[in-house]
């Protein structure tokens, strides 16, 4: 005769369900920092679990082809894991044009969504001013890095070394290598990126950049000068920044932990 399974049983069983899940995200996130692998040894110390505790937890997940172990560099995140962000990737467009959408309409100015390509901004969304004085960007443009708005924000989010490497490359486009860590630097500072009439004569662009676990993007806000005095800039900037931390709750934060 079969034991009566209780209410008591149930919930313990989906209590340790809750946890099983709760660890493998927990060794999921920290190899997510590691692209170059880790040992046993080392996810468990930097997940505060027994070793035969992630070991077995490894072994679930390579099952599953979410990680990948057996290799020289130790554990690795796997192609199954690698395909789902993938597909996340590809809707990152989807996920924010709503907003940039309600920003654009909220503004009254043209919005993009830019990333790095190669060595320059590019342009991966754009929604157009419905005013007859507007900047038009085009999708897919390839704009200097160091000089726009966008690119400024995007630089931002890296370190300075990481921004002192495009610096030396001969088509970065560069006008004064020594005074853009000091603009990157105040960009840091005040949350946002500028472009005063740099890029393009008569046109004023402000910008953000927003660190997702799907990648870096500038979220940017180009206008005609004419029309950005400093109470219109300050709307925009307030406006840009509340738009920024409602994406970044809508793909997740590159580092939620900050």
């Amino acid at each position: 005769m079969e034991a009566a399974v209780t209410d008591e049983d149930l919930a313990g069983e989906r209590g340790q369900g809750i946890q099983v899940i709760a660890r493998a995200a927990r060794v999921l996130d920290v190899l997510g920092g590691r692209p170059d692998g880790m040992s046993l040894g080392e996810i468990a110390k930097e997940v505060d679990l027994p070793r035969s505790t992630v070991q077995r937890i490894v072994k679930a997940l390579a099952d599953e082809e979410l990680v990948r172990t057996g290799r020289a560099d130790g554990v690795r995140l796997g192609p199954a894991f690698l395909r789902l962000v993938g597909k996340l990737h590809t809707d990152v467009v989807a996920v924010a044009a709503p907003h940039l959408q309600l920003l654009s309409d909220d503004i009254g100015e043209t919005v993009t969504l830019g990333r790095i390509s190669g060595r320059e901004l590019a342009f991966i969304h754009v929604v157009v001013a419905e005013q007859e004085l507007r900047v038009v960007p085009r999708v897919g443009a390839n704009l200097p890095l160091a000089t726009t708005a966008g690119g400024r924000a995007l630089l931002a989010l890296g370190t300075d070394g990481e921004a002192s490497i495009l610096l030396q490359l001969p088509d970065a486009r560069v006008t004064d290598g020594n005074e853009l860590p000091k603009e990157l630097k105040r960009v840091r500072r005040i949350g946002y990126a500028v472009d005063d009439n740099e890029t393009t004569p008569g046109v004023v662009s402000l910008a953000v950049g927003i660190d997702t676990i799907l990648g870096r993007f500038a979220v940017s806000v180009p206008a005609p000068a004419v029309r950005v005095a400093a109470a219109s800039r300050s709307r925009i900037v307030e406006r840009l920044l509340a738009c920024r931390d409602v994406l970044l709750g809508e793909i997740g934060r590159n580092r939620p932990d900050e």
